[in-house]
Parts: structure tokens; C-alpha cells; sequence
């Protein structure tokens, strides 16, 4: 690839990733209504699309080559995909769903209708849902990040050495159903129809890795106050508090724009990321899920 072509593509990657997954979203859901799909099928087939897709990427133009070679975490990230990724889910589905699904009926009733803009055009329903969702997301992150006792299950997330796509399913369980649950219960309450629902599952489900990959994507600073691009995401993992806890959105930036806490410098990310101060942290996939339960152990092997 010449040096010209690389750099058109590098600024083309982010839209055209983003607009395909959108009207993927869209395609798939009402594919899911009108066909009856499966919509696990759906959210599977989605992701043995994109995530090699994104991982090819990754070898073909790395933001960071060093972020290509394991650093014996790749096991745990993993799994990490394989197992608290499914598992979070399947909670939120045995513990979550129902609770909220049943108290935005109740909400409904008592309002004497549905919240939800049911009339609006399947792409406007996806955009207010994923507006919506990132307001319960948003405000659980940055508590995570603030308060003591959550950040011991946030900190599996940015345990990571370096920053690629598998980085984005590396979460504690807990952590993840805790936030499943925040960006979930707006939905449920305003009384999100399930063809709204699979589109947000459809968008989201993806939108995370790329939010983490190893690309040398390139973003107009336009485009990095809208969305949170990996652009802006890399400096929510600097090891420098000043910088790290900040840039709280999943998708979007708007409410660190509103809760003033968005970080975008002029200059490209070019720091460490990690937890500096906890440098023994668990490596491997169980000391990780143990880890909140065995706080005081890891800072005293690292001093901290």
C-alpha cells in the first residue's frame, strides 16, 4: 500500500466502519421482525464478521506495532471474550431483563402510553437509543472511576498493556453486568421495542472494538467531539489519572461535553497505558475475576 493510499485510507476507515455497522443494525433488526432470524444468530454472525475484520486491520496498519505483539495477555483476553462476555449476558438476561421490561410496562400504564417514539424511522430510534443508553453508561463509568470500591472491578478493564480490539471484552463480570444493566434500564423503562433493542445489541456489539483497536484510523477533531473514537478512547487508558479519567462515553462524547470531562489534546496518543501503580496485577484470567477480592494482597506486592 503507497504512503497516499494509506493515508486515505486511514481517514476513510472510521466512517465507512461506522455507517456500515449502523445500517447493519438497521438491515439485521428488521430482518429479525420480518424473517423471524434468531436474534443470537444475528449478534454471532455480527461478530464472526467484524472482529476478524478488525483484527486484519490491525495487521495491516497498527497505530502502534509494539500493541500487535502479545504480552502474555492474550489467554485471558480470550478469555475473557469467551466466557464473561456471555456470561455477564446471560445474567442480565436471567436477573435484569425482565425486572425493567415489566417496570416500563407498569411506567407505560401509569403514563397512559408509551414513552418510546415507536413512529420514528428505524435509523432516529437507533441513534436516541444509543444517546440514551450511553446516559446510563456514562454516569456508572465514571462512578467506577471515582469511587474506590468499584474501580477494584473496573480495574481489570484497564489492566491491559496495551490497547487492541480483544481489549474491549476485558472486564471484570461484575464490572460488565453493572454496566450492561446502566445502559439497559433506559431502554427497558422508556419502553424500547425489541427491534430498537437488537439494533442498539447490533451497534454496540461491534462499536466497542473499534473503539479499542490497533488502527491508525485518523478522525477530524469534528468527528472526535461526536464520537468516541479510538482517537479519544486511548487517552482514557493513559496511566496519568489527569488524562485517564476522562472520556467516559462508549459511542458518543456528548455527555462528557455536558459533564465536562472530555480530553482530546491536538497531539496523537503516544503514552504507556496500564495500571502504573498497580504493576503486579493479575495477568491471567482467574487472578483477574479474584482480584477485587484481593485487593489489599495486590498492592501490598506492589507497594502500593
Amino acid at each position: 500500500m503507497t504512503a497516499a493510499l494509506r493515508t486515505v485510507v486511514a481517514w476513510a476507515l472510521f466512517p465507512i466502519l461506522v455507517t456500515a455497522l449502523a445500517t447493519w443494525a438497521v438491515i439485521g433488526a428488521t430482518w429479525n421482525v420480518t424473517a423471524r432470524v434468531n436474534p443470537s444468530l444475528l449478534i454471532f454472525g455480527t461478530i464472526l464478521v467484524a472482529y476478524p475484520l478488525l483484527a486484519l486491520l490491525e495487521h495491516l496498519m497498527p497505530y502502534r506495532p509494539e500493541w500487535n505483539r502479545a504480552q502474555g495477555d492474550t489467554r485471558a483476553d480470550v478469555l475473557h471474550l469467551l466466557i464473561t462476555g456471555p456470561g455477564a449476558s446471560s445474567l442480565h438476561e436471567a436477573l435484569v431483563h425482565g425486572t425493567f421490561a415489566t417496570a416500563g410496562v407498569w411506567l407505560a400504564g401509569r403514563l397512559g402510553g408509551g414513552i418510546w417514539p415507536v413512529g420514528w424511522p428505524a435509523p432516529a430510534q437507533l441513534g436516541l437509543a444509543l444517546l440514551v443508553s450511553e446516559f446510563g453508561h456514562y454516569w456508572f463509568h465514571r462512578f467506577s472511576h471515582e469511587q474506590a470500591l468499584v474501580w477494584r472491578l473496573h480495574a481489570t478493564h484497564h489492566s491491559a498493556l496495551r490497547l487492541y480490539w480483544l481489549n474491549a471484552t476485558r472486564f471484570h463480570p461484575l464490572d460488565l453486568l453493572c454496566l450492561m444493566t446502566c445502559q439497559s434500564a433506559p431502554l427497558f423503562l422508556l419502553g424500547a421495542p425489541q427491534q430498537t433493542l437488537l439494533m442498539y445489541a447490533l451497534f454496540s456489539v461491534v462499536y466497542g472494538q473499534i473503539q479499542h483497536c490497533n488502527v491508525a484510523l485518523r478522525t477530524p477533531r469534528v468527528v472526535d467531539w461526536v464520537f468516541s473514537t479510538p482517537g479519544v478512547h486511548r487517552w482514557h487508558h493513559s496511566t496519568d489519572p489527569r488524562e485517564g479519567n476522562n472520556n467516559y462515553g462508549a459511542i458518543f462524547s456528548l455527555w462528557d461535553h455536558v459533564f465536562r470531562s472530555f480530553f482530546r489534546p491536538r497531539d496523537p496518543f503516544a503514552e504507556a497505558v496500564g495500571l502504573a501503580d498497580l504493576p503486579a496485577f493479575p495477568r491471567d484470567y482467574l487472578g483477574q475475576i479474584a482480584s477485587p477480592f484481593r485487593w489489599e494482597h495486590i498492592g501490598r506486592i506492589t507497594g502500593a
